[in-house]
């Protein structure tokens, strides 16, 4: 009787450290070189950046979501095709306020915000005692790092190399780390087949191109647009202006564009541009060479992986259609979508 009495006190002990125990928990360092506590087993995320929003769909942790930003639907739309779930989830803040009441109530084992956030809202995050992690998707150094608009060296290396970071911090803290390195060596690789395919162009022959924002706004350099445009073998006439920025029409004129693209998120821009008489002097409207970007080239201030995958072909199909006559954008589409989204893309070409 003692025996059995002593063998029960036992199991009541263990169960009460069980019981009592924290969960496990590992550090982890942000883009923004801060050294961030998150539990072992993330199921549970708040995301207030719409980059990580796409990347967590793609790489299958959509079913973890538990609040997201709020403008998420107008700056990635078509995402709840893939993703129909987000539609109903609570939105607690956005890029740059937070309710924090909101989010505590979520009980979010992680909550992941841009490396722009303002720092007063990623503190209240923290000593609300929630795990905030920072996402660049390029390699800021320094005082570089939080910037909306920040200064690179080299633009190119600078977001080729935060994008791998960024997807790869995003796939360790959910548990998705396998897919996150699938999902890298998939759009360098599609990366590659556009590189070798522009690399011949002469500098004198490559397509002047402009990206047409709302309100006379544009992406200058440090910015992934500029390194999308070259990468496609064009050249931004913005170059010589910084980051995200406001410009004149006589700036547009001076440049005169060859090509202006004008991304799916603000495509009445392109109404706008079709039927300003301003706009009729500029080669590219007198051309008709003026496109809405599909909604996988994603052509942002900060890369994403099917940018880099689709977007980048596809803007160089548009540029020089007959060095890639061969490839079919639809079955491009596909392939990705299918692989990390689940299904056949079904927006426009």
């Amino acid at each position: 009787m003692n025996l059995r009495r002593g063998s029960l006190l036992l199991l009541a002990l263990i169960g009460s450290l069980i019981v009592l125990a924290p969960a496990m928990a590992r550090t982890v360092t942000d883009q923004l070189n801060r050294t961030v506590t998150v539990p072992d087993h993330v199921e549970r995320i708040v995301v207030l950046q719409h980059q990580t929003l796409d990347i967590l769909v793609e790489l299958g942790a959509a079913d973890k979501i538990v609040g997201v930003l709020r403008t998420w639907q107008k700056l990635i739309p078509g995402l709840d095709k893939y993703a129909p779930q987000l539609t109903s989830l609570p939105m607690p803040g956005d890029l740059s306020t937070v309710n924090v009441e909101e989010v505590l109530k979520l009980k979010p084992d992680v909550v992941f915000v841009t490396n722009y956030a303002p720092p007063a809202m990623i503190d209240q995050l923290a000593q609300a005692g929630l795990p905030v992690v920072a996402i660049s998707l390029s390699k800021g150094e320094g005082v570089e790092a939080p910037k909306l608009n920040p200064t690179f060296s080299d633009d190119d290396v600078a977001y080729s190399e935060g994008l791998k970071i960024g997807v790869r911090l995003i796939g360790d803290i959910v548990g998705k780390r396998e897919r996150a390195d699938r999902l890298l060596d998939y759009a360098f690789a599609q990366r590659k087949l556009v590189e070798e395919r522009v690399a011949s162009i002469p500098g004198a022959e490559r397509v002047k191109l402009y990206m047409a924002n709302p309100d006379m706004n544009t992406y200058g350099s440090g910015k992934y647009t500029g390194v999308i445009m070259k990468r496609s073998g064009g050249v931004n006439v913005a170059a010589g202006v910084r980051g995200a920025t406001k410009v004149s029409m006589e700036d547009v004129l001076a440049w005169n564009p060859q090509v202006i693209f004008v991304q799916d998120r603000y495509a009445p821009v392109a109404d706008e541009i079709r039927k300003g008489p301003a706009w009729q002097h500029v080669d590219a409207v007198e051309n008709k060479r003026l496109y809405i970007t599909p909604e996988y080239v994603k052509p942002w201030g900060y890369p994403l992986p099917e940018a880099l995958a689709l977007g980048e072909l596809w803007m160089a199909k548009k540029l020089y259609p007959q060095r890639f006559a061969d490839l079919d954008m639809q079955k491009q589409a596909d392939a990705y979508y299918q692989q990390f989204y689940g299904q056949g893309y079904t927006g426009p070409n």
